[in-house]
């Protein structure tokens, strides 16, 4: 889904709970500790934790949930292949001590954080990639303009201007998937927005990406005592439109949305709050609720693994069908906090019938490799709409769920695998965009 580095972000919600800095001291994590707590983990061996683990961790362990987070992690970034340097702490919290230890992987290096409570047991677990360099853009047919969406808490951005022909310019707004995404929607060496940019703007058309407001402000939603779904996405994507309007480089007749992922599921719902856009081009939307899309991914990833044992497996398996039934049911008994009104109005949301209530041109962008949105959602969408002018349908054998290439039984280790958006989707949304283009 999610996409977002490790694509279902439900588990970074229910399991990873970000940490808040103090300055304290406690002893250190012994070495021999610190990789006897990562080997466990990384092989899927839980039980040999429990010995080390506090009461939440013992009860995450039994009932399947940390299982999810090791298929997860494991499936993402493949087997663990050695332990770097010593464990290094990092902060104190209300005397539990998070400590870092470098983990080199079969396809990314790791940090992983342990949370250590103040009787010596591990008390949680938590991952980040670490950051890769980036890469110097070679000069090329377009030019890029750094700009900020919306007035409060502004998000950086980057407006992809074509060369070749004069302003103004047709746009596209990319609108991410799950989890706090960059700009690009970076996953390991793959930036899919960024390419898409690029290929857009070489035919002509100009694209406006931005930071999604959890990867830039997420202190934001510490705060709150409710977020939904418009906090997160919707209401920034207007923020975007009404800045592009105003844009001289931007025809404001010509502004098209693209959603990716839950930023496709969302289209419907931008679309009931503004009459701008020209069009929405939906890239791997779904037409089922997010809670039973998570099930649908998490339990493909379970049939994939090969790293946890048979009884993990059968843990994580009811762990996620428990997780799927909460999360469709927030109420019941209520979800903590800001998640409950978070999953209640995704819960009430229907894409499919108010995508029938748009009056615009669509585009549905479907790869068959896709199995975190798998094809049948395209074929939904198909026979929903069926007989709505200006839909239009496509389907690509060879992509899977960020538009780029695979070879094999599709799953996340082909995301650890740098690739590019291939030229020909940039083709289809563009001629689409000169079919549909507005007329005065």
């Amino acid at each position: 889904m999610f996409v977002k580095r490790i694509i279902s972000f439900l588990f970074s919600l229910l399991l990873f709970s970000p940490f808040l800095f103090s300055q304290n001291s406690t002893k250190g994590l012994d070495p021999q500790d610190s990789a006897l707590l990562c080997k466990a983990f990384f092989s899927g061996n839980l039980n040999t934790l429990l010995p080390h683990s506090s009461p939440k961790m013992k009860e995450a362990i039994e009932n399947g949930t940390l299982a999810l987070g090791v298929l997860q992690i494991s499936t993402m970034f493949g087997k663990l292949c050695s332990l770097e340097g010593n464990p290094t702490k990092v902060t104190t919290v209300n005397g539990i001590a998070v400590f870092v230890q470098k983990a080199r992987m079969e396809r990314q290096n790791l940090n992983c954080f342990l949370s250590i409570d103040s009787t010596g047991k591990l008390c949680g677990f938590h991952v980040l990639p670490e950051q890769e360099r980036k890469k110097e853009l070679p000069a090329s047919t377009f030019r890029e303009k750094a700009v900020k969406i919306g007035k409060q808490s502004p998000l950086p951005g980057t407006l992809t201007l074509p060369r070749r022909k004069a302003p103004p310019y047709p746009v596209v707004i990319l609108i991410h998937g799950s989890g706090p995404n960059d700009r690009d929607e970076t996953i390991h060496g793959n930036k899919p927005f960024r390419d898409l940019a690029e290929l857009l703007a070489e035919r002509n058309i100009a694209v406006l990406r931005y930071d999604k407001r959890t990867f830039v402000h997420p202190e934001e939603f510490q705060k709150r005592q409710t977020v939904t779904i418009d906090d997160e996405t919707v209401n920034d994507v207007l923020e975007a439109v009404n800045f592009l309007q105003n844009a001289p480089e931007i025809n404001p007749d010509a502004i098209w949305l693209l959603g990716h992922s839950l930023g496709g599921m969302m289209l419907p719902r931008i679309a009931s709050k503004t009459s701008i856009p020209a069009g929405y081009l939906f890239l791997a939307a779904p037409t089922c609720s997010l809670p039973d899309l998570l099930e649908e991914q998490g339990s493909y990833l379970l049939h994939q693994n090969n790293t946890l044992p048979g009884t993990e497996k059968k843990k994580a398996l009811e762990a996620l069908r428990k997780q799927t039934e909460i999360l469709k049911n927030p109420t019941s008994p209520p979800l903590p906090g800001q998640m409950l009104a978070y999953w209640k109005d995704l819960n009430d949301y229907q894409q499919i019938p108010m995508a029938k209530k748009i009056n615009r041109p669509m585009l549905f962008l479907q790869g068959k490799r896709d199995f975190q949105v798998r094809p049948h959602h395209l074929e939904l969408w198909k026979k929903a709409l069926n007989g709505k002018p200006d839909c239009q349908f496509i389907l690509y054998d060879d992509l899977n769920h960020l538009m780029l290439p695979g070879k094999g039984t599709p799953g996340m280790a082909e995301y650890a695998t740098s690739s590019k958006v291939p030229p020909k989707v940039a083709d289809d949304i563009a001629a689409f965009l000169r079919q549909e283009a507005p007329t005065n």
